[in-house]
Parts: C-alpha cells; structure tokens; sequence
C-alpha cells in the first residue's frame, strides 16, 4: 500500500485529515464497503454512521474474560510463560516491516456495530456521555480532540487506522503509529510499573510485559495502567483514568499478527470487555513511516456550538504549512 494522501477516502477522519502531513495515510482495507444501512441496529443520521466501514451490524455488550481485574489475568498468563524468562535477539519473533490494520479501522470493538446504541458492557454514566455523544453527531455538533493535535492516547491507540511499525528488543519492544508519532514502550526486562508515588496519568499509559514460548509464535503479553482519561474512538463511549489493559500479540503467519486485548476500568464498564483486533503486514518494498507534524497542517477549530469547522486559505487565522516551519529572522 502506497504511503501517499487519500484524502477523499478519509470520511473517518474528518476535520481531523485537516490536520495530518501530507505524507501520512489512514489503512482501510481495500475490499472494505460500507455497512448496508437496512442492516445497521439505528439509522444513520448526520455524522452518526458516518464512519462504520462496512464489518458488523450486531449491537451488544461485546465479549467479556474470565478475570477480575487485569494483575489477576497477568498472574494467571504469567504462570504459562514459567521458565521463559528473557529472551535474546536469536529468539524474538520478527516483527519488522510496516503493517496496517487488519479491518476494524475507526472502530474499536470490530463485533459490534460502530455507533450502534448499545457498544460494550458501558456503565450508566457511561451510557449517559455516550448517547450525547451520539445525539451531537446526528445534529452536526461533532468534535474529536485529535483536531487540537493532541495523541489519540491508549487504548484508542489501537483501532486509529494508520501505519504503524514494531521495534523488538530484548529488553523492551516499542510500538509506533505513524499517527502524530505516539510510540508505546513495553519493557520486557523484568521491571513492574511504576511504584505509586510515582505515577501519574499518561497517553500511552505505563507497559510491562513478558514473552510466552520463543520464535516467531512467541505472545507478548502487555499489561498497561497510568492511564489518562479518553475516549475508544470518534463519537465513541469513554474510558477512566481507572483504566487497565491486557494485551497478547502473536505473529499467526508471515503477513499477520493478531491482538487479543481486555480493558479493566471499574468506573466506566460494567465488567471486563475483550476485543480481538489485527495487522496486516504491507506489501510495499521497503515501506517506512515517518515524524508526524499534525500543528504545521492544522487549520481545524471548534466552533462556539461545538462543531468542528475549517479555516480556509485566505480567512483570518489561516496557517500556511509551506510556511510556518521556516526560519523567522
């Protein structure tokens, strides 16, 4: 797939697209098609709808896992990793190329119906924001906070649809997206989180994990916390600062790596919600991203009743990206 603008493919990124370099590009299957709106569980109306590419029409509290809370779900896969311990350069999976999502882009629950009224196992308050949240996009009233630059943030990191690239070490393994650069750092060299007195809310959150079995099937199982508030996507349902995720990613194939994620927020779910999720490996020889610059392109502001709106070459305000990164005398 060719790093190169799509612009008018962008109907889930929106005001958003405004703000991206112009090299940076947004996965979406190429066989994917819109879901067919007789078959979605609402009627699509304004922005609602506008992103549900095609997948599920099933609403629903989305699947569940057997644990508590995510220190018991590490403890639990800890105990099958039992003599692993570190592994070395020679028995690390190789993860290196450039992958996209697998399908579910904007959408971060691929079994359920993306905007659907009843999206994952939401507490009533929860439920509360999120049905304003729908309401606001069907009246036009929609703004996401990636158009004030800021990172999508984790977990929603997971379901944003652009390129990302795997750097695995033995000592820790970072993820990248190529959207507003966010890097996730996973140590792996057998350190905890943060003690609490340290802590504090971050956009990626604090990740350790560990490696079940060696070569290239190996799972990397991810536990992360420290986490600020968000939400799981446009228009979506939100998360707390409460919230903890377990992850486990394994190479299935040459082209494939599938993820198997639980959140954990006692806040704002009812119960655990798991989600599987992909990457696709692109075909592109010697595919890369690179720095994402979103304020050097960014001409998206929110409007006095919330909307997003656009400041066009030639209105007051306007920020020419061939010019604001040049040397001011």
């Amino acid at each position: 797939m060719s790093i190169v603008p799509r612009i008018a493919a962008l109907a889930a990124v929106l005001a958003f697209a405004a703000a991206t370099t112009p090299h940076a590009q947004p996965q979406r299957p190429d066989d994917a098609q819109p879901a067919p709106v007789d078959k979605l569980p609402f009627t699509p109306k304004g922005a609602r709808g506008a992103y549900n590419f095609g997948g599920s029409t099933k609403e629903g509290p989305g699947e569940t896992a057997p644990y508590k809370s995510a220190k018991e779900e590490f403890e639990a896969l800890k105990k099958q990793a039992a003599g692993t311990g570190q592994l070395t350069g020679a028995q690390l999976p190789d993860w290196s190329g450039v992958w996209g999502l697998d399908g579910g882009a904007f959408n971060f629950d691929p079994s359920l119906a993306r905007d659907a009224t009843h999206y994952g196992p939401l507490s009533k308050a929860n439920q509360a924001f999120y049905d304003k949240s729908l309401q606001d996009a069907e009246n036009g009233k929609e703004w996401d906070n990636l158009s004030y630059c800021l990172p999508a943030g984790f977990p929603r990191w997971i379901s944003e649809g652009f390129l990302r690239d795997f750097a695995v070490t033995p000592a820790k393994v970072l993820l990248i997206n190529e959207q507003q650069s966010e890097v996730r750092r996973v140590y792996t060299d057998g350190r905890g989180h943060r003690p609490d007195d340290e802590a504090q809310p971050l956009w990626e959150g604090d990740s350790v994990g560990f490696w079940i079995g060696s070569g290239d099937k190996a799972k990397l199982v991810i536990w992360t916390n420290n986490l600020k508030e968000g939400v799981y996507h446009r228009n979506g349902p939100r998360y707390s600062d409460k919230t903890e995720t377990i992850e486990i990613m394994q190479k299935v194939d040459p082209t494939h790596i599938k993820v198997d994620m639980t959140v954990y927020d006692p806040k704002d779910l009812t119960r655990p919600w798991t989600v599987h999720r992909g990457y696709k490996k692109d075909a592109l020889p010697n595919g890369r991203i690179d720095l994402w610059s979103c304020e050097e392109n960014n001409n998206v502001v929110r409007n006095a009743d919330g909307s997003s709106g656009f400041v066009l070459p030639g209105d007051k305000g306007y920020k020419d990206p061939t010019e604001l990164a040049k040397p001011k005398s």
